[in-house]
């Protein structure tokens, strides 16, 4: 049985079979009522009710008064009954920390990558219950000071133009053991017309590098933006700034040497502007063929085959004054001038495995290139072993996606 009882002025107590019911289930029962009224034959019911009453928004969130408070996953502002209309987030400088809102507007979340560390921050909130109605809240909250830095450093100078192999390599000075939480914030840039499609790749655990599915367009303009303050790498080092460079990308010019040919072919742009004789890697200490990059130019190194485990009263120890010399091994092949080899240079492969090219041919080609060119190696018979260089063309793009931490 339904009663509906005054309690007095306008305001009304529905009850079901003694209970008092809900909002929703009274407000059910008294349409039912009023239904029932209606249709039946008896007396007509009058019915008064007064306006309901919407709860406050009541602004909360485990953030205020935190005094060490870490980057990785910031408490939230919530609205509880309601919705957030505005965050100010305030330094004692005056400067804004951004965010944005999440669920449904009935939270928001703080930009981390705008906070300092050891810092305290004054947040105003605006919420609004159903009716609009406001409600402000003010709190503030401190930032923590983590105890070990994390330091990025880059193989690129900021402002320079390389070759169209080009790698982009970050090194961090401890290893990185939340390798996803730091690639997604490392992001790469370019004033091309159509995203560059590239990955980055975790050589080590302290190393990751980026490169493009192919070459860089020719004239691309690239910037690194690594927004890792305040990630926890692992072992509670963090990156107290973010880091950002500016890089760009030259003309397209590719060597390719062909060392079955003893020939050098160098391409422009998509055209082949030189084709040089040139003399390679000897049997025993072949040319490592493969798709490499100029690492270095040096206008003069010594080159001294004790480096390479040779003894001076082997017949093969050789010390040598070497002129432009740009270097594509760690282990020591070069392209550079040799005049002594001129006579063999496009007849017979004589080196312990670098590329000998002429002396007017090697001050040229020294001339045009620049760090970053590719050197195409072909025909040598020895493969070309990963990570003894900048070996990152010499993998599949399959190959390569596989040494991301994303899945995407």
């Amino acid at each position: 049985m339904i009663v509906i009882e005054r309690l007095g002025g306008r305001a009304l107590a529905v009850k079901k079979n003694g209970r008092s019911l809900t909002r929703r289930g009274a407000m059910a029962a008294v349409v039912t009522v009023a239904a029932v009224g209606i249709a039946g034959c008896g007396p007509s019911l009058s019915m008064i009710t007064a306006p309901w009453s919407e709860p406050q928004a009541v602004v909360k969130s485990k953030l205020f008064g935190k005094k060490n408070v870490n980057f990785d996953n910031v408490p939230v502002v919530k609205a509880v009954d309601g919705q957030i209309q505005q965050v100010t987030v305030v330094g004692p400088d005056g400067e804004r920390v951004g965010g944005e809102l999440t669920r449904g507007g009935s939270a928001w979340q703080i930009d981390t990558s705008d906070l300092d560390f050891g810092t305290e921050y004054t947040v105003s909130v605006v919420a609004v219950d159903m009716r609009g109605n406001p409600t402000t809240a003010v709190d503030s909250f401190r930032t923590f000071v983590p105890e070990n830095e994390l330091v990025a450093t880059t193989n690129i100078d900021s402002g320079t133009s390389y070759g169209v192999g080009m790698p982009l390599i970050v090194t961090f000075n401890s290893p990185v053991a939340n390798k996803a939480a730091i690639e997604e914030r490392l992001n790469v840039d370019t004033n091309t017309p159509e995203p560059i499609v590239g990955a980055w790749n975790w050589e080590s655990d302290t190393q990751v590098t980026y490169r493009p599915k192919k070459y860089w367009p020719a004239n691309t303009k690239v910037q690194l933006n690594a927004d890792i303050k305040g990630v926890n790498a692992g072992n509670d080092f963090y990156a107290l700034d973010n880091k950002r460079q500016k890089f760009s990308i030259g003309r397209k010019l590719v060597m390719i040497q062909d060392s079955a040919s003893k020939q050098m072919k160098v391409r422009k742009n998509g055209k082949t502007v030189r084709v040089m004789p040139s003399s390679s890697g000897k049997p025993g200490y072949e040319t490592r063929s493969g798709d490499k990059v100029i690492m270095s130019k040096e206008q003069h190194v010594v080159m001294d085959a004790a480096s390479l485990g040779v003894s001076k009263d082997d017949p093969e120890y050789y010390r040598l004054d070497v002129y432009w010399a740009m270097r594509i091994t760690w282990s020591g092949e070069y392209v550079h001038s040799a005049p002594w080899s001129v006579g063999s240079q496009g007849n017979a492969n004589v080196s312990h495995g670098c590329i000998n090219l002429g002396p007017s041919n090697a001050t040229w080609l020294f001339n045009q290139a620049k760090i970053g060119d590719p050197v195409e190696v072909k025909n040598t018979g020895r493969t070309q072993d990963l990570g003894n260089g900048w070996t990152m063309w010499e993998e599949s793009w399959d190959e390569w996606k596989a040494g991301s931490a994303l899945e995407a």
